[in-house]
């Protein structure tokens, strides 16, 4: 193993609105009436131009799924990720723009990366002479899964071409999900084999890039992005909360939810410090557990298609049965009735 970069395995509660305006203007273009949309999550379409507004993941994860459900073409993500481009996503991407090689744009994107529109853990490392630029799932996106993979494979493709000022010779590119029916378009965007039905979500390079200069290094701007940026993540910081960070970080668990000591060692803090935190927001660990139960069950049983047992192993249940009565104090209906859609 050579280098080694990884994200935190934790989706930022807020972001920027650069990646909903791309989306909405996009889905404005396909004719899709996006005031209802914006009004459903709580927003104005005044909000889209506000520099001063964050939206919550939530939110706009919220306005990507139901502009996927209203868009007819499968192949949207892929659209939308050719949308991604520098000057659209705010001074993050600018900070990254004008690093001296691609290697220290990685490492100055991954400390930025708060930022920017994550809907992963981004990993990269190299083994031998090939690079892996991994996009490791934080929380299951169900029926979307393809639709948010194709979006943010295709828009950092785009983006690194936008830096580089050519495109990056990508060697293979893996998907976690089955060959789509135009499984050719991807070949013809990425230009290199494209494997389907893979473990993780990959783009391969030659690891001799990341030494690569690049066209617009400039020391001084750079570091007067970067200055900006850590001021925006200062107000990014103080605009959370514990309970927001907590919810997040539930979400990134796969089978069972830890304990709360567990959850305090993540955050580098004792027990006792995490529960005082809690309290002064109004709550205490057990309480947002059950929110985020709650929320990941209703996220699973609309957008995917696994049984009901697996979903209730997912959310730490050893018995359905156990589950099935959890969920029934939650919303008032079966899990099964509520997957149905019945009143």
């Amino acid at each position: 193993m050579g280098i080694c970069l990884k994200t935190e395995p934790i989706i930022p509660q807020h972001r920027s609105m650069h990646a909903t305006r791309i989306l909405v203007d996009l889905a404005e273009k396909r004719g899709i009436a996006v005031n209802e949309i914006l009004e459903e999550a709580g927003l104005d379409y005044a909000d889209l131009d506000n520099p001063d507004k964050w939206i919550s993941f939530d939110q706009e994860l919220g306005i990507y799924l139901r502009i996927a459900e209203l868009i007819s073409d499968p192949g949207f993500g892929l659209l939308l990720g050719q949308n991604y481009h520098l000057g659209q996503l705010g001074k993050w991407v600018m900070a990254v723009n004008c690093c001296t090689t691609a290697m220290e744009a990685f490492k100055t994107a991954f400390t930025l990366i708060d930022l920017a529109p994550v809907y992963f853990q981004y990993i990269l490392e190299t083994k031998g002479g090939t690079a892996f630029f991994r996009f490791r799932e934080i929380f299951d996106p169900g029926k979307y899964r393809r639709f948010i993979h194709e979006a943010h494979t295709v828009g950092f493709y785009y983006i690194c071409r936008d830096i580089m000022k050519e495109p990056l010779p990508l060697t293979e590119v893996r998907f976690a999900y089955p060959r789509p029916e135009y499984a050719d378009e991807y070949k013809k965007i990425f230009n290199c084999p494209v494997i389907f039905n893979a473990k993780e979500t990959q783009a391969l390079f030659a690891g001799r890039y990341l030494e690569k200069a690049l066209p617009c290094a400039n020391v001084l701007t750079k570091n007067l992005y970067e200055k900006e940026c850590r001021h925006l993540l200062q107000d990014l910081d103080r605009f959370s909360t514990t309970t927001g960070r907590v919810k997040q970080a539930l979400f990134s668990y796969d089978n069972g939810f830890p304990g709360m000591a567990e959850m305090a060692r993540r955050f580098n803090m004792s027990p006792q410090t995490l529960g005082r935190r809690l309290a002064a927001e109004g709550t205490d660990y057990k309480t947002v557990s059950r929110q985020v139960r709650e929320k990941r069950a209703c996220n699973l049983l609309q957008t995917s298609d696994l049984p009901i047992e697996e979903i209730a192993a997912r959310l730490g249940y050893s018995d359905t049965a156990n589950f099935y009565r959890a969920f029934k104090s939650w919303t008032g209906k079966t899990p099964l009735g509520f997957r149905r859609k019945e009143t």
